[in-house]
């Protein structure tokens, strides 16, 4: 099998993160990426399901963004709110 390379421009945060757990699984971050492709070309789709957030979704994680939301100083003050 012949070998190519290929260079990829990802997060800074999300590759040291997916290092960090790539090598407490003793796993090379090359081979995850072999592991990544392979299963594509083999099935011909990911190896997870993307999923979309619906518009009201998008709403609420913009508004946290945003410094929004309710916050509680307890889960009792919480569930209170809830009506729970």
């Amino acid at each position: 099998m012949q070998k190519v390379q290929a260079n990829y421009r990802i997060d800074a945060h999300a590759k040291q993160k997916a290092y960090a757990v790539l090598s407490r699984m003793g796993i090379k971050p090359t081979d995850a990426v072999n592991m990544f492709m392979n299963h594509i070309a083999m099935f011909g789709e990911l190896p997870f399901h993307p999923r979309v957030p619906n518009a009201e979704t998008i709403e609420a994680m913009n508004e946290l963004e945003n410094d929004g939301g309710k916050t509680y100083a307890t889960s009792q003050e919480m569930y209170d709110d809830l009506g729970i």
